[in-house]
């Protein structure tokens, strides 16, 4: 196993230190999905206001995509190991299939939350909503299926 270090720290066997850096890294992931999903919100928004379900869902999407590979990249980095538990290929793999299914839920739980017929909710709102949801759902599946 690669050694992890953070500011001359060794850390690669704390657990603790991994939960807060997985935080660390899952919370700066999130603040970067809401904004992103607010920026492409606001765009789609004056492209089509009449579709306004849709809109919620692309820009939920667009975002979740993006804040997904950046959380993927610094998960690497300080949290998990690559290639500890799977082939790179697999790994990479089980990574797609996880974040899809969280982008499933995340788009299932944003049309519940903001559909006028069901919640009708805020987007914001209903955005770090289903963000909390998905976030136990990703690092559940992440720590006993794809990495050590």
């Amino acid at each position: 196993m690669k050694e992890k270090k953070i500011l001359g720290f060794t850390y690669t066997h704390n657990e603790k230190v991994k939960f807060i850096l997985y935080l660390v890294v899952g919370g700066t992931a999130a603040l970067v999905e809401w904004g992103l999903f607010y920026l492409f919100l606001s765009i789609f928004s004056g492209i089509k206001r009449e579709a306004f379900t849709g809109t919620v869902l692309a820009a939920t999407a667009l975002a979740f995509a993006i804040a997904t590979l950046y959380h993927y990249f610094l998960g690497n980095v300080f949290v998990f190991e690559q290639g500890s538990r799977h082939e790179r290929g697999a790994e990479v793999s089980l990574v797609f299939l996880v974040s899809t299914i969280g982008l499933l839920g995340n788009l299932v739980l944003m049309w519940i939350f903001t559909s006028p017929r069901i919640l009708g909710l805020p987007p914001f709102y209903s955005k770090v909503l289903a963000s909390a949801v998905v976030t136990v759902w990703n690092y559940g599946s992440r720590k006993k299926w794809i990495f050590k």
